[in-house]
This record gives structure tokens, sequence and C-alpha cells, in this order.
């Protein structure tokens, strides 16, 4: 009865609770490591949902009723989704293929050029072994096994991303379909006294997400048949590769846009430096309209944080889920700031 009572005394109970709970913190967290993929999957779905939703609203603006929205909405996404794969990415996937056999010869050509002897000369030649090593690089099968990560994990790789695609375009479906009932289950949760304040919150933050994410996607798709059309006028080769690679990059908040204008302005390097110059012009000029007309009108005022949390969150975001992240960090940024702003600022004022 002694040794009981000792073991339920205060401080070993303590520490019995206090290995419990970090024992329970590991398998969580073991858990959700095992299903990231399947987490990220589902937070893209959710993501491409509220960027499709202010449409749904807008169209019911026009006297439609919400099913009849929400199925002209989850109807024209069905369309771009096909018309992307039966008609893009095919041509895209045989340009990659045939951009990296021409590499090595783009390289030769590169080299033989005038421009490139008087800049290789000045440099006292040490241009010369880096375009060899790069073609060298390029040419060794190995390069790309150690890229793909073997034959069978990249095989595997590409057959893991076409299913999630499949998985995230059906999930989409569904949470458009579904949203404004899962909305209203989670605000049934919340008590009654803060539930009001907690719909206005929800809503806002929900309304300027997708109100920046449909912004972006609009900004990137534009900037995507705008390299298209000039890497075509130019003459560059493989415009519809470097024009698909331009829009998942400029979907990357404030930097996305420079980025792709140094990969066009490089690749444009092949075709002549006049090219090149003409190209990296036309795509500054670009990218200033779209910074300062564009993204103003477009994007408006749905998500206004400091440049220098943006540029945070998009690093902080691109490290933990690459892409997504990036894309993710400035509404993530932006909902956190605005429930500081709302819930906890009036907390600490009335303290």
């Amino acid at each position: 009865m002694a040794r009981f009572n000792l073991l339920s005394a205060g401080p070993f109970r303590f520490g019995f609770v206090a290995t419990l709970g970090v024992l329970l913190a590991l398998l969580l967290g073991a858990a959700v490591a095992s299903l990231s993929t399947a987490l990220t999957l589902i937070f893209v779905a959710f993501f491409i949902c509220l960027g499709l939703y202010p449409t749904v609203r807008r169209l019911e603006t026009w006297k439609l009723s919400r099913a009849g929205a929400v199925l002209v909405v989850i109807a024209a996404f069905s369309v771009v989704v096909a018309l992307l794969l039966f008609l893009v990415v095919p041509i895209v996937v045989e340009q990659s293929a045939q951009l990296l056999r021409y590499l090595p010869q783009a390289f030769d050509d590169l080299e033989g050029q005038a421009w490139f002897i008087d800049l290789n000369s000045t440099f006292g030649g040490i241009l010369t072994p880096a375009v060899a090593w790069i073609i060298d690089t390029v040419e060794n099968p190995t390069t790309w096994v150690v890229v793909g990560g073997g034959a069978l994990r990249f095989g595997a790789g590409v057959l893991n991303g076409l299913f999630g695609a499949m998985f995230v375009i059906a999930l989409t479906i569904y949470f458009v379909a579904g949203l404004e009932p899962m909305k209203a289950s989670l605000y049934s949760l919340v008590p009654a006294s803060r539930r009001v304040r907690v719909m206005e919150l929800g809503e806002t933050i929900m309304d300027s997400v997708g109100k920046y994410l449909g912004g972006m996607v609009t900004l990137a798709a534009m900037n995507s048949i705008f390299t298209l059309i000039l890497l075509t006028v130019a003459g560059v080769p493989f415009a519809p590769v470097l024009a698909a690679l331009a829009f998942p990059i400029t979907l990357i908040p404030l930097v996305g846009s420079v980025i792709n204008l140094i990969v066009v302005t490089f690749v444009s390097l092949f075709a002549g430096p006049q090219t090149a110059l003409f190209v990296g012009l036309v795509m500054l000029v670009y990218v200033q309209l779209e910074a300062y007309i564009l993204t103003p009108r477009i994007v408006g005022k749905a998500i206004s944080i400091p440049g220098s949390l943006v540029l945070i969150g998009a690093m902080v975001g691109g490290t933990l889920l690459g892409l997504l992240g990036a894309l993710i960090a400035c509404p993530t940024t932006a909902s956190i700031l605005l429930i500081i702003k709302k819930v906890v600022v009036p907390r600490q004022n009335l303290a």
C-alpha cells in the first residue's frame, strides 16, 4: 500500500504523464510525416477550391442558383483540365525530349558565335572549360539517372504524379460542390456566443484567399501566354516548353516573374545576343507592367501584407512544401495577420 502511494505521488505521476505525452506527440508526428503526401494533395485541392469559389459567388449574382453556379464552375474546370491533358501536355513532353537532345549541339553552336569568342577572350578563356563541363554533364546518362533517382524511381514518380493529379482534380470537384455544407458543419462546432464572429472572420479569410489565388493563376496564365508569343516572334527555339515552365514559376510571389525573365533571356542567347537583348528588354517591360498595373487590378487588395513578410513567407513555404508552399505563403501569412488583428490585438487591448 505504501509503495502504491509512493508511485501515485505528485512527481512520479507528473513524470509518467509527461512521458506518455511525449510518446503521443512522437506518434502523432510520425503519423503526420507518413501522411505528408496525402495531406499535401488535400491541401492543394482545398486551395484550388478556394480559388474557384469566388467564381461561384459571382455567377450567383448573375441570377444563377448555387447548384447551377457550382455545375458551371465544375464543367469549366473539367474542360480546362481536359485541354491541358490532351493538347498542351503532349506538346510539352515532346519538345522537352527534343530540348534534351538539342542542348549539346546548342552549346557547340554557342561557342562558335562571335560575341562568345570575344567575351571568352576578354576573360582569359575561362568560359570554354565551363561550357565543356556543361556539355559533358548533359550528355552523361549518369547525370539523368542521379537527377531522376534511377529509372525505376523515376517511373514510380511519374505514376505517383499522375495518380496525385487525378486525386486532386476529383477532390477539388467534391470540395467545390460541398464547400457550403463543410463550412456550416465546422461553424456548428464553435460555441454559439462566438459563432458569428468566427463566421465573419472565416468568410473574410476564405474570400481573400480565393481572390488572391484566382488572381495569381490569372497573372501566371497571362505571363505564360505572353512568353509563348514573345519567344515565337523572336524565333527562340522550344517556346512552348519555356511558356509551360513560365506558368508554375510565375506563381511564386514577387520573384517568380523575375526568375522567368532570367530563364527566357538566358535561353535566348542560343539564338544570338541580339535576340536575348530583345527578349530581355520586352520581358522587363512586361514585368513592370504586371507589377504596377495588372497585379493591382487583378489581385487588388485581396491580400495586403508587407513585402518583407511576403519574401520571408515564400522562402519558408518553399523550403517546407516547394512550389506549393511558396504559392500559399502569402494567403497563409495574411490569414495569420488578420487573426492577430481581429482576435489577439482586441484581447490585449481589453487586458
